[in-house]
């Protein structure tokens, strides 16, 4: 009689060994479901931990093909958010009307012109659009800029009821051309000659905006205000603080619209009354008595009132007008101009005029310009745009309009940041996936140990290799499907947050929605990690012995391992690994390399070199596991001081038995950490070296530069005696002695050795004693100077000084120039018939300095020679008779504090508008804002990233602890019975999980700032400035805290299950 099988519910042995694929399939399967109800922890762990990096995955492959928003969002501050800008091209005029284009005004008379009758050309934006038709004439908006003066009402005195008179006439328009508009117009211009406040008055920018148009185009999409009224302007917030007007003031403004007024003269007049006196070509005394009453018509006040204030300029404008910017409504312009000005009859129909047909500017925007932006190949975008701007340059015609695409101008400046972003963010995702793996391979082979009694089981019953490895591939599965859709949905929430920390930082909001690349990167990451991770597991659990697998009486735990192998019996693997990536790095080197540097492909390069600094962060981490145990010492000695030395012994002894299945936790803290360290000390240490540089290339933090023609010595030094206490030390820069020169008929300066084989053409300035005073002598890096207990600048006003000049280390070298008397160069301002030559010494040799330009590299060409005030004048032939008279082109400011910087710039920016100076002035501050908003993203993304990779190690972490107490079920009990308390057990438990996860991520936290700081090392060699430290201090602080928190929950969970039970129940546990 044969024996029957005994039948289980929930047995775990196959029904035969001979199965079909569909039964063999349901079988391993309900072994998957077994497995879980056995052990749903871990399968919760699992499931969470593939499930967060399917959500990391399309989070961050969400954001990178979303990352050029941040670069458009950069180069919008500079340029605005306008693709396209035209321009009539003042240069083009026909003689012959008829030759012209109809949307470009232009006189017809060149006398006319020549004489400035009419000094701007206008484009007629109605004509324009029926160019570019319904499609294209949709993406554009006219504007109108001019410069003119405002002021307040003065409300004292006879002004006392200024404000009541303005809002009387702003109330109600009279009848164009009535006795009441009369009145209007006469008490308007002595309401502005007699309340219009100081004089003189200050300037800004005056812009007349189409709102809705500029709205629907996404110009200024962020632009809070709404379609304005007749009489209502917007004002910058700066301006109006500085003069002190408010929301719902009023306010004059003086402005010369001349050209308007003459355009449309010209385009409507002009011909009919020529041949009404018969003057057919238009005479100079018929042309002078017109344009002469006409813009003696045209000098009027204009009332408005203050709508509304400007915080910033909201991507309309570029950053650089955000403090000088008056806005009207463009439809409204004409109307008001005509209303206030109409002493010629034609300003009547002036009045009901289109003003679409004189535009100073049209801006375009190209449709779905974000989608067109969001490539992160620069040359993708310039193909699309360039082709979209030639289209509207060949129906307009080249020569008539001039055409600037800034957006794309700014954007070349940092094209290949875009490719070095692009590079981090996909070695993000490649660190993620490598994770993933693993922790899935941690996982399956923690699984496959801790089931090592019930595969031998399975073994003995007939169960093959083939069956065992299907097996596991379907547990991994099991673990990865239900967690990519799952993970796919999560990311939703995740991208609403980077969304809204994106806007709150820069400005730059993204959908909320995952990308199809993310989507289909997240299915490939989630279906290739099973894979990859299930490989080790399977070996392991197809290459022990069932003798081993089915002795329940011995602790799977051992805490010495030897290995005896026989030659030529097994193939060094390890050997062969490190040979092939050795070979692979001999290959990028020295073929690739080349090949990058011949063609110019800084893509390859960048790849090369971050491969190259990827290979060092991973040699370091392998090498800093050689002395893990001395980090694991000065944790546990550093961090568990208030620990009993049992405990401490204990807990070694627990790391030294479990170092090698602990040894693939410590490489997933200790490598993730390390690459998110090292990419954000980089980026770090990048954004300060921008603002180290920008502060060197200044050498203050608030300076004013001329813009057209030179600063004024007498005028702007009474203004610092004014400010007294509040400015510490200020200094003078000349323009350079070539661009002055050449004013005087002077071609060049240039300089050269005594034989005059070689020459440099550097810029040669003049600068007061006091440069070295503003405190950024940080950036003085001296080479060599003569003995003296004076400064560089300071040795220039010495007697010998007088004689000499400052000249970089790069030009020193090139022309063999050293410290000594008798060594000496040639600085020469030449004349083709007459030239001057100084024969000079160097009395410093400098490598960087502050507000300076030298260098030790002969590739930075235009470097600085630097001479005494009154070396300048001897070498400008001393046609310089005045010290008001000296070209300055700079003046340094440093303010005694930050409080009194507002102080400062106030007054100077009274100064410079009310006199009408051609300058702007420099303020470090609003630079500083764009760097700390960089600083802030690059803060929330990595604190952001930190806290993944240690979410995700800490599964394989709460893995390891798991299998490392069920290994040790003996142990427990021995200690159990010998009278430890289970809390005492616990917590040597979580100090073992504490010291494992600090030592590793702060090795990994050490690595990754050492190869940042390479970086950074490199850097300074093309820079030339003094070497930055960036630490990630907040890293650190989440590290500990997150370290204390996984070590906690990552005990807790096995503890529960193993110390809840009775001893002898413990030391049963299989």
């Amino acid at each position: 009689m044969q024996p029957q099988p005994i039948k289980r519910k929930d047995s775990i042995a196959p029904q035969g060994t001979s199965m079909s694929i569909c039964s063999s399939l349901l079988f391993m399967i309900g072994q998957s479901c077994y497995e879980i109800k056995r052990r749903p922890c871990g399968y919760c762990v699992s499931f969470f931990s593939v499930l967060i990096v399917v959500a990391a995955s399309a989070v961050s492959q969400s954001i990178i093909d979303r990352a050029p928003l941040i670069f458009l969002k950069s180069a919008e501050g500079p340029a605005g958010q306008s693709d396209i800008v035209l321009m009539a091209n003042p240069n083009y005029l026909s003689e012959e009307h008829e030759k012209s284009p109809q949307y470009l005004m232009s006189i017809y008379s060149n006398s006319a012109r020549q004489q400035g009758y009419l000094i701007v050309d206008f484009l007629n934006f109605t004509r324009v659009k029926e160019v570019l038709g319904p499609d294209r004439a949709d993406q554009a908006s006219p504007r109108i800029e001019q410069q003119v003066n405002f002021t307040y009402l003065q409300k004292t005195g006879e002004c006392e009821n200024s404000v009541n008179k303005a809002q009387q006439l702003l109330s109600k328009r009279q009848e164009f051309g009535s006795e009441a508009h009369f009145n209007d117009l006469r008490d308007g211009q002595q309401l502005g000659q007699r309340c219009g406040g100081v004089q003189p008055h200050p300037n800004a920018k005056f812009v007349a905006i189409d709102t809705q148009k500029e709205k629907k185009i996404g110009l200024g999409w962020e632009y809070p205000f709404d379609e304005l009224k007749e009489t209502e302007v917007i004002m910058s917030r700066k301006l109006a603080e500085t003069y002190k007007l408010n929301v719902g003031d009023y306010m004059l403004i003086y402005g010369e619209f001349y050209d308007f007024y003459a355009s449309y003269y010209i385009e409507n007049y002009y011909e009919q009354i020529g041949k009404q006196f018969n003057l057919t070509n238009y005479n100079d005394t018929f042309i002078n008595q017109e344009f002469s009453d006409l813009k003696k018509a045209t000098q009027r006040f204009y009332l408005y009132q203050v709508k509304g204030l400007l915080d910033s300029t909201y991507g309309k404008f570029p950053d650089g007008d955000a403090d000088k910017l008056i806005i009207v409504e463009h439809k409204h312009l004409f109307n008001n101009l005509a209303y206030w000005s109409w002493d010629k009859p034609f300003l009547k129909a002036m009045y009901t005029a289109n003003p679409e047909d004189f535009v100073d500017e049209i801006r375009i925007n190209i449709p779905d310009r974000f989608n067109i932006y969001m490539d992160s190949n620069y040359e993708n975008i310039q193909g699309k745009i360039t082709k979209y701007a030639s289209n509207i340059r060949r129906d307009l015609g080249v020569y008539p309009c001039n055409m600037d695409l800034p957006v794309l101008q700014q954007l070349y400046d940092s094209r290949f940041g875009q490719l070095f972003l692009g590079i981090i963010l996909n070695m993000i995702i490649v660190i993620l996936f490598l994770l993933s793996v693993l922790l899935l391979y941690t996982l399956l082979l923690i699984s496959v140990e801790t089931k090592t009694y019930d595969l031998g089981v399975l073994r003995v019953l007939g169960f093959n290799k083939l069956g065992v490895v299907f097996m596991v591939l379907i547990q991994a599965l099991s673990y990865v499907l239900p967690a990519i859709i799952v993970g796919i949905i999560l990311s939703i929430p995740f991208l609403l947050y980077a969304s809204s920390a994106l806007k709150a930082s820069i400005g730059v909001e993204i959908e909320a929605t995952p990308t199809t690349n993310a989507i289909f990167m997240s299915l490939g990451l989630g279906l290739l990690i099973p894979l990859l991770s299930s490989y080790v597991p399977i070996k392991e659990a197809l290459s022990k012995q069932l003798s081993f697998a089915l002795d329940i009486n011995r602790s799977k735990s051992t805490a010495v391992k030897i290995e005896v192998d026989l030659e030529g019996k097994s193939l060094p693997w390890g050997r062969i690994q490190f040979a092939i990536i050795a070979s692979l790095f001999g290959i990028c080197v020295y073929y690739f390399l080349p090949l990058a540097l011949l063609s110019f492909n800084i893509g390859l390069l960048l790849s090369i070199f971050f491969f190259i600094l990827c290979g060092m962060l991973l040699g370091l981490v392998i090498f800093a596991f050689n002395i893990q145990y001395l980090a694991e010492r000065f944790t546990v000695y550093i961090f568990l001081f208030w620990a009993s030395s049992a405990k401490k012994t204990m807990v070694l002894k627990n790391l030294a038995a479990h170092r090698i299945k602990n040894r693939r936790t410590a490489l997933m803290y200790a490598l993730s950490i390390a690459f998110v360290i090292f990419i954000f000390v980089g980026m770090s240490v990048q954004i300060e070296n921008q603002a180290t540089q920008t502060l060197q290339q200044h050498g203050c933090k608030l300076e004013i530069t001329s813009s057209n023609g030179y600063l004024s010595p007498f005028e702007f030094e009474n203004i610092i005696l004014e400010l007294g206490g509040n400015i510490t030390s200020f200094a003078w820069v000349t323009d350079s002695l070539d661009s002055y020169m050449q004013r005087l008929g002077f071609s060049t300066a240039y300089m050269t050795h005594l034989g005059q084989v070689y020459q440099l053409r550097p810029k040669i300035v003049g600068v007061s004693h006091t440069l070295f005073d503003m405190g950024y002598n940080q950036f003085l890096k001296v080479e060599d100077q003569i003995n003296s207990k004076l400064n560089p600048v300071e040795q220039l006003y010495t007697s010998r000084g007088s004689q000499s000049a400052i000249i970089g280390t790069s030009y020193a070298d090139q022309l063999n120039i050293k410290i000594d008397i008798d060594s000496t160069f040639l600085l020469i301002v030449y004349n083709n018939t007459f030239s001057q030559y100084h024969q000079m010494r160097a009395s410093s040799i400098i490598t960087s300095a502050p507000a300076l330009k030298f260098s030790s590299l002969p590739s930075v060409q235009e470097q600085n020679v630097v001479v005494s005030l009154p070396t300048f004048r001897r070498l400008c032939g001393n046609l310089i008779d005045a010290v008001e008279n000296y070209p300055m082109k700079r003046l340094l400011i440093s303010v005694s504090n930050s409080g009194n910087i507002d102080t400062v710039y106030g007054n100077f920016k009274k100064y410079i508008d009310s006199k009408g100076v051609s300058a702007k002035i420099w303020d470090y501050r609003d630079y500083e804002t764009s760097i700390k908003q960089s600083q802030d993203l690059i803060q929330i993304i990595f604190s952001f990233l930190t806290g993944v990779v240690m979410v995700l190690s800490f599964f394989s972490l709460m893995t390891s602890m798991t299998a490392n107490m069920l290994e040790q079920v003996k142990e427990i009990s021995v200690l159990r019975a010998i009278g430890n308390t289970k809390m005492s057990i616990t917590i040597v438990y979580i100090m073992e999980a504490f010291t494992l996860v600090f030592s590793s991520s702060f090795i990994g936290l050490m690595v990754g700032f050492i190869i940042g700081q390479s970086m950074a090392l490199q850097q300074t060699l093309f820079t030339q400035l003094p070497l930055i430290f960036v630490f990630p201090w907040q890293m650190l602080i989440i590290i500990i805290i997150i370290a204390m928190i996984a070590a906690i929950i990552s005990v807790v969970t096995p503890s529960l299950q193993i110390l809840s039970k009775e001893i002898a129940q413990i030391m049963r546990m299989i």
